[in-house]
């Protein structure tokens, strides 16, 4: 509800002068994520056992995400590359397979806060897939940039 406040005041300011809209838009900008994270975190307050989440569960989901995903990202974009639907512009086909393998997106959070169900646990999966994100973004960033250089 606050994050819905502060960018209705955002609005109404900037409605009133051209060179304050687009400082109050950068400013508004540039504090949503950081507005995101902060919510997002606040559910973590009863802890990690809080939640009722399986470790199991937890890994499983790390496992599709980080694992599965990308090998099949790579038999897609193959596939499609096979078929003449995209480019085989280099930079182009690999951000088509870096897509595969990002962390899930921080509206998935917001939007189980909207409907009040699952956000404790919804917080414990986000915080161990961007745990575990930088490790899997520094592997499949090479393995990709290895075979777009060989396709």
């Amino acid at each position: 509800m606050s994050v819905l406040f502060i960018l209705s005041v955002c609005i109404i300011l900037a409605v009133h002068s051209a060179s304050l809209k687009e400082t109050v838009l950068y400013d508004c900008r540039d504090g949503a994520i950081p507005a995101l994270t902060l919510i997002i975190g606040g559910n973590l307050l009863q802890g990690l056992r809080g939640s009722g989440i399986q470790k199991s569960l937890v890994v499983g989901i790390i496992v599709v995400r980080y694992v599965a995903l990308p090998l099949i990202g790579v038999l897609v974009v193959k596939g499609a590359l096979k078929f003449g639907l995209v480019h085989s512009d280099p930079l182009y086909l690999f951000v088509l397979l870096l897509q595969f393998s990002l962390p899930p997106a921080m509206n998935i959070g917001i939007m189980t806060q909207l409907f009040g169900a699952g956000e404790n646990e919804c917080s414990v999966i986000m915080l161990w897939t961007y745990a575990f994100a930088s490790l899997s973004l520094t592997f499949w960033s090479a393995a990709f940039m290895w075979l777009v250089a060989r396709l």
